[in-house]
């Protein structure tokens, strides 16, 4: 008896030997959890300090993979979610919900990516208390919007979607601006806007040809 996951039948099937797309998603799920404690740290120690360096880590994050993460979801993930799942299905209505937290928490994260810079350039945040306050409504936003993804979405989208569709995910992963890949340098794929020409070499394709 054979027990293939999702990704192994991927595999099997011969598609693109991109990560898991959920797995993805739990990954930057992760990164975000991270920045969350960043900026409670930044918070913690204000008025009295801010560090120029976390500040900029914070503010590339905000502005880079957090916007991507976003478009993922809401161009790749919720719409085949929306196609598998009933209307009246709790999580379709919770999708609508959530959507509405990413357009809030892109205004947010522009925001507070906007306030950090203004810090920086002054060299010390000339209002601490609202630099703190929206610090602090940022990531605590986020935690709860990671927790029920997390909790709620991702367990509904391992039921719901077919192989069919997670190799639907993984080629809008190849071809959007953050292609993510196990056999390619993920610097390599970045330096190309679609994979089409570097997955013709994939070690994978030219493997199948034999």
């Amino acid at each position: 008896m054979t027990d293939a996951s999702p990704a192994r039948r991927l595999d099997d099937a011969g598609h693109c030997a991109t990560p898991h797309p959920l797995e993805i998603i739990e990954e930057e799920h992760a990164l975000q959890l991270e920045l969350c404690d960043l900026l409670e740290s930044m918070a913690d120690n204000l008025p009295t300090k801010l560090d120029p360096a976390l500040a900029v880590i914070a503010i590339s994050i905000l502005k880079g993979s957090v916007k991507a993460h976003t478009k993922f979801e809401e161009d790749a993930l919720f719409p085949l979610l929306r196609e598998r799942l009933s209307p009246n299905d709790t999580v379709v209505q919770a999708l609508a919900c959530l959507s509405q937290e990413h357009e809030r928490d892109e205004d947010s994260a522009d925001e507070l990516a906007e306030a950090l810079k203004d810090a920086l350039q002054s060299r010390a945040p000339q209002n601490p208390e609202t630099l703190g306050y929206i610090l602090r409504g940022y990531f605590e936003s986020q935690r709860r919007h990671i927790a029920w993804e997390d909790s709620v979405v991702l367990p509904a989208a391992r039921q719901a979607l077919t192989v069919e569709d997670l190799a639907r995910l993984q080629e809008w992963i190849m071809t959007s601006d953050h292609p993510r890949c196990i056999r390619i340098p993920l610097l390599k794929l970045r330096a190309r806007r679609s994979s089409s020409s570097i997955c013709e070499k994939c070690p994978s394709s030219l493997g199948q040809e034999k």
